[in-house]
């Protein structure tokens, strides 16, 4: 059974291949390096390792007792990070399916987890605390604990091996050679997601507010956007860091960020989803952005088109919970709330 139904209403450049069940609720997805798999991991614990050419299980983890809440594949290697409910990052051999170590993750629940580009670190979050954890040895690298809240998102600012960490009252930003921030972007609110533009020189993040906050690393100057239906915890950045996708309404909202930046105009919206926006996802080096929302539809989109919708497809009958596209951009991964998860891909 194809996981989709095909819009016949137009010009269609995405098609379902196959479909699998997934004991719950898909909480994350992530691909491995060389996009022969794909991890799909379920709320209630357990994690999926499937074959992308067959759609077949290959490996199931048993995840985290009380629940799973983020994977990560390594960026290099076979290896998968996953984070959860019981206090506990865990490493698994992805080609055999066994757990290489567990960590501890500092907290009852660790919920965030972050490789660094380069994969020589992993970071950890739950509660206040972030650990930073040496891949090779296993061994605890740093703890970085003064925050204003839990700690709600970690992204590694590209091209510098510097990790932002949002909590209540800002981002602060480490060295993992430092055992204090290095900056501190302040702000009276609470971020919910993080998103550094690939080159490296913003960052936003959407916020329990219903705004999204822009920051210039290199001067620390700041926009501030208002005005979206909800809070906003979908944000994704294209390939050239000059526009910025994001969720918090009905639809896709773009920014662009080129020249003096967004602050002042007026953003290009995205129509097509039959919902709430729950997802939203650049391709990693391509110029067309997928997003869900909780009817169950998929939107593809190339914001840059006169009429910017190329194709869409209903999934499963029920919420879009995760989207990632494979590291050639050619497939995207879909995930829902009633434990489906579907490949499409481009035509």
């Amino acid at each position: 059974m194809l996981p989709g139904k095909r819009d016949k209403k137009q010009a269609n450049r995405i098609a379902a291949v196959w479909s699998a069940d997934v004991p719950d609720h898909v909480i994350a997805l992530s691909w491995s390096a060389d996009g022969a798999l794909v991890a799909a991991a379920a709320v209630s614990g357990p994690i999926l390792i499937l074959h992308v050419g067959t759609g077949t299980t290959t490996r199931t983890l048993a995840g985290h007792g009380f629940g799973t809440a983020a994977v990560a594949f390594h960026p290099r290697e076979p290896v998968l990070a996953s984070v959860g409910q019981d206090g506990k990052a865990r490493l698994w051999d992805a080609t055999f399916g066994t757990e290489r170590v567990a960590l501890d993750g500092g907290a009852k629940w660790v919920e965030r987890l972050a490789w660094s580009p380069d994969g020589k670190l992993l970071a950890t979050a739950g509660g206040k605390k972030v650990r930073l954890w040496d891949f090779t040895t296993g061994e605890l690298v740093r703890e970085y604990d003064k925050h204003g809240g839990t700690v709600a998102d970690l992204e590694w600012q590209p091209g510098t091996g510097r990790l932002a960490v949002a909590a209540y009252g800002g981002v602060s930003i480490y060295d993992p050679n430092e055992g204090e921030p290095v900056d501190t972007f302040a702000w009276k609110g609470a971020p919910l997601k993080l998103a550094w533009a690939p080159n490296g020189k913003m960052l936003a993040h959407g916020n329990q507010d219903a705004t999204v906050h822009f920051w210039y690393a290199d001067t620390g100057r700041d926009l501030h956007m208002s005005g979206y239906p909800t809070k906003v915890r979908e944000l994704s950045w294209d390939f050239t860091g000059r526009f910025l996708a994001t969720g918090g309404g009905p639809g896709v909202c773009v920014w662009d960020c080129a020249g003096k930046g967004p602050e002042g105009t007026t953003p290009k919206m995205l129509e097509g989803q039959a919902g709430t926006l729950t997802c939203v996802a650049w391709q990693r080096r391509g110029f067309l952005v997928a997003s869900g929302d909780d009817a169950g539809r998929v939107c593809l989109y190339q914001p840059a088109n006169r009429t910017p919708l190329v194709g869409g497809a209903t999934f499963a009958g029920t919420d879009i919970s995760a989207l990632a596209w494979s590291p050639d951009d050619k497939r995207l991964a879909v995930g829902s709330g009633a434990g489906k998860l579907g490949l499409f891909q481009l035509v």
